[in-house]
């Protein structure tokens, strides 16, 4: 993985994003270790992907390796128009599913980031995990983004290699992002059309899901490939938009020449289960933060569904044996939150929402008050868990 940091990631950095290498290179030094070893943390997601084959058991290019943490990182997000929401406000909303040793190790942190006025950026809150410049998050201009893991054929190794069976593939190389830097870079973006303009122009080599929301009563989900940005909106008599880890845009599932390769999984039955739950009430416009937990907790398919808890024997008996079946870990839901877009506030726990301690935060401006942390919220009603 070393040529891929040091020929690709880095000069894309540079180029694109010179702003986040140098917090990259300050959590370098706050932390002790090096500058690669950060850019690696950070490009996890991608690099975990890469194998002869796209899906594939990730391949050591150069002298690095990654663990299969991302691997099996799934997630459901989505975003509740005004009409939806008992308290008339935009919501996006995020099960951020990973490795379960996130959640055990305290790993998983909230982030805030008030830049200097110079710098003409909002401020943002970010879930996220240490060392990694953001998950999800909002900023103080109302704008929201989540994400959930894609895979497609289209996805590659983005520099030259061997294969297991001694074929050399010459990929060209060329400055490329890893895609959480996507994610990052539309939070700081001031306007839905700047983000929109930073998505279309992002260089990148694996796919990935991104749904952007703003306060002013939009949202949109956009399943990104490495050659093609597919735009999923809302059907007209929704009042939201929900995504897992599979493609729904039918231009995408229209094609012969490339493919979903999403291991199957929860995401094949998460998308309908959480909108079973959610739908009757936001047509209603009862959609309560309540309500919206109690949906982010179903267990029907424990310990893998909407709410993830952890698998201390992750095996499959079935298809567990089968050369480079590398889609299992022992994950979690490690975080669970909603951004109220239009009050500028958080509310998030760490671990299963059935069971975690939320807490609400307060975001503004880099002209006003700091993140203020008010009390967790210990009212609300949670379904038991098995």
């Amino acid at each position: 993985m070393d040529s891929i940091i040091e020929k690709v990631y880095k000069p894309a950095l540079k180029q694109y994003y010179p702003s986040g290498l140098k917090e990259m290179q300050g959590i370098a030094d706050g932390a002790e270790v090096t500058l690669d070893d950060v850019i690696l943390l950070n490009s996890r997601y991608d690099l975990a992907r890469l194998g002869d084959t796209p899906g594939t058991k990730p391949l050591s290019v150069g002298n690095g390796a990654v663990n299969g943490d991302d691997i099996s990182n799934e997630c459901t997000g989505a975003v509740f128009y005004q009409a939806a929401t008992t308290s008339g406000d935009m919501i996006a909303a995020q099960n951020w599913d990973m490795s379960a040793r996130l959640w055990e190790n305290d790993c998983i942190i909230y982030l805030e980031v008030h830049p200097d006025e110079s710098e003409n950026k909002p401020s943002l809150f970010v879930v996220t995990e240490a060392g990694q410049l953001g998950r999800s998050g909002m900023n103080s201009a109302g704008m929201g983004v989540t994400a959930n893991s894609l895979m497609c054929t289209d996805d590659y190794i983005p520099v030259p290699y061997q294969d297991s069976d001694g074929a050399h593939h010459d990929v060209p190389i060329k400055p490329i992002l890893p895609i959480s830097m996507l994610r990052r870079m539309i939070l700081e973006s001031n306007h839905f059309s700047e983000a929109m303009t930073c998505a279309y122009n992002f260089p990148r080599h694996v796919s990935n899901n991104v749904i952007v929301s703003t306060a002013e009563g939009f949202g949109m989900s956009l399943e990104v490939t490495p050659n093609r940005i597919y735009k999923v909106y809302r059907q007209i008599d929704d009042n939201y938009v929900v995504h897992t880890n599979h493609f729904v845009h039918p231009a995408f599932l229209a094609r012969s020449d490339v493919r979903c390769i999403y291991p199957g999984g929860s995401s094949w039955f998460r998308l309908q289960r959480f909108e079973q739950s959610i739908r009757p009430a936001a047509q209603k416009g009862q959609l309560s933060t309540e309500r919206l937990i109690e949906s982010f907790s179903d267990h029907m398919s424990y310990p893998e569904g909407l709410c993830v808890h952890p698998d201390r024997n992750p095996v499959d008996a079935v298809i567990g044996h089968l050369p480079g079946y590398p889609f299992r870990s022992n994950s979690a839901t490690v975080a669970c939150v909603m951004y109220n877009l239009s009050k500028t506030e958080i509310t998030v726990c760490k671990g299963p929402p059935c069971q975690g301690q939320f807490q609400t935060f307060k975001l503004d401006g880099p002209k006003g008050n700091r993140l203020g942390s008010q009390k967790p919220s210990d009212d609300i009603q949670r379904p038991e868990h098995p």
